[in-house]
């Protein structure tokens, strides 16, 4: 008797074991070379039948160490969505050690109704102190009929870099991605609000935010009291750790958005560019310059621009002015003049060069072992970083894209137009359509209208032999004011300035009474609707604006 007894004892054991025997998980895990281990054979599989509520837990190997700074994202679906009274009567909670997270069943939260059978994708943060186990429990306040619950599954398990928000897509159709803190009550606006512990600074890392809309759609961010409004053409928005105050609450309004998400990264060292809207680096905080003299940007749209934001005009005259006689200075192109043939002469007050001229400039300094000035060997090894200009054959060859340059120092509404008059010369530079568009409206402006804007651009003594330099500068002219503003310009400003001098022979006929040359306001007029046109349909621009953003 004792005999059997002992066998049964031992087939009861040995039974025990092997239904609780770890077996890896049968479903893929990313992002982490440890391999996860169901803690019974049974959850193996990652699924939860509702009527029949269980545990699913799981650790990882002794491998394992958490990702730094990391998400733990778990991606599940269900056999079919479940109703409103399966939603009322259990929940799903994730357990990571000390944190619990209840997993959405659904994406009401975001204001998505059901549209078959979606599939999520939740992201938790993961602590300092996750051990590598972690488990889902069915939390049932009722039951439901045997074989006529939803059944829970897990698709897959990975790490990423941390992130709060949501966004859709990106994983395959019918893949919505969310984290906690983020919802969207009623047909209200969607809200980001975070803890203040997932706000401090770790590794260099500082969180940012971002937002992604459908093509033809508008929205308005708020957070610290600031409002981040889209214009025409934007289709993104991006704002940097700089312009970010950390702990306030991001609100956005807005149809139809394809992601809204706080993310983390961290700020590049000095010169390394920082990627921008103009609008963001006209309102660029003084006290979050990396360097005191200036700070660098890319342009988020158009990445092979980089804008150069000087703390004043002597800085900037350090760093470009030799480069502006050298290209378009008439008396002094192609020719590297020293400093004190230059010292008492104008340069700019804002910036624009090609890679093209860059590459003749920095390779004629080389040729000629030219002394330059530091700054100048500064911006030399930016270019050549960035690939704006390259070392080719012991000199310099051009690279793509060029540069644009404002400065601190000029008042708020100058810098607006300097930064729409240098910015539309970049995308002169980079794009051979906007050019040949340019191209055609200098041809056929009339002769009168053209007479006048040469002998302005020799009166500010641009170089009016080359052809390239005068329909650049007739195009940015035109589309660094908004259009109401081209009468007045073209039709007063710019005339009065070279009436009383030699050059006021290339005037038409001015009528006294109104102090005008109506017949110049009308062409410029003219041009710049259609100017504004082209570019409001090509990159959703218009005259006066290069940015895609509205800060108030």
């Amino acid at each position: 008797m004792n005999f059997f007894r002992s066998l049964l004892f031992f087939f009861l054991v040995l039974f025990n074991l092997s239904c609780n025997r770890e077996e890896k998980a049968l479903f893929p895990v990313q992002g982490t070379s440890a391999g996860l281990f169901a803690l019974n054979r049974e959850t193996a599989q990652g699924t939860l039948d509702f009527s029949k509520p269980k545990k699913l837990e799981y650790r990882f190997d002794a491998a394992f160490s958490a990702p730094p700074h990391s998400s733990l994202e778990i991606e599940y679906d269900f056999s079919f969505p479940p109703s409103d009274e399966i939603k009322q009567k259990f929940q799903l909670v994730l357990e990571t050690g000390t944190r619990s997270w209840a997993l959405p069943m659904d994406l009401l939260f975001l204001g998505i109704a059901p549209e078959g059978n979606m599939v999520i994708h939740y992201a938790i943060p993961v602590e300092d102190n996750f051990a590598g186990r972690f488990s889902i429990t069915l939390v049932a306040d009722g039951t439901v009929k045997k074989n006529s619950g939803p059944i829970f599954r897990i698709r897959s398990v990975r790490f990423t870099e941390r992130w709060f928000g949501f966004y859709q897509g990106g994983t395959g159709d019918g893949h919505i991605s969310a984290s906690p803190f983020v919802y969207k009550r009623d047909n209200g606006p969607y809200t980001l609000d975070l803890p203040a512990t997932f706000y401090v600074r770790r590794n260099l890392l500082v969180p940012g935010i971002s937002a992604a809309l459908f093509p033809g759609q508008n929205a308005v961010l708020e957070t610290g009291g600031r409002r981040f409004e889209t214009l025409s053409g934007a289709e993104q928005i991006d704002i940097p750790p700089a312009l970010f105050p950390a702990q306030d609450p991001v609100i956005l309004s807005g149809d139809r958005v394809k992601s809204f998400r706080i993310h983390y990264s961290a700020i590049p060292a000095f010169p390394a560019p920082i990627e921008a809207d103009p609008a963001l680096i006209l309102e660029w905080p003084a006290e979050m310059r990396r360097n005191s003299a200036c700070e660098v940007f890319r342009w988020d749209r158009f990445p092979s621009l980089l804008i150069f934001d000087f703390a004043d005009y002597a800085v900037q005259d350090r760093f470009l002015k030799r480069l502006a006689f050298f290209v378009e200075k008439a008396g002094f192109r192609g020719r590297l003049a020293p400093d004190a043939e230059i010292a008492d002469l104008h340069g700019w007050n804002a910036h624009d060069y090609n890679a093209a001229d860059l590459a003749r400039f920095f390779d004629a300094a080389r040729k000629a072992n030219f002394p330059l000035l530091d700054e100048e060997r500064e911006l030399e090894k930016i270019l050549l970083n960035e690939g704006i200009i390259r070392l080719s054959g012991g000199g310099i060859a051009a690279g793509n894209g060029g540069i644009i340059s404002v400065s601190r120092e000029s008042a708020d509404y100058l810098r607006r137009l300097f930064m729409a008059h240098e910015g539309f010369h970049g995308l002169f530079f980079i794009d051979e359509d906007f050019r040949d568009f340019s191209r055609r409206r200098w041809e056929q402006l009339n002769p009168q209208a053209k007479r006048f804007i040469v002998s302005y651009f020799g009166y500010q003594q641009y170089d009016t032999n080359d052809e390239y330099l005068l329909i650049n500068e007739f195009m940015a002219h035109i589309l660094q004011q908004s259009v109401s503003q081209a009468d007045r310009y073209f039709g007063q400003t710019l005339p009065a300035r070279l009436e009383s001098s030699w050059r006021g022979t290339a005037l038409p006929e001015k009528d006294e009474a109104t102090e005008s040359w109506p017949a110049l306001a009308a062409a410029f007029t003219a041009e710049a609707e259609a100017f504004s046109a082209y570019v409001n349909q090509r990159w959703g621009l218009a005259a006066g604006r290069v940015w895609t953003l509205l800060i108030k």
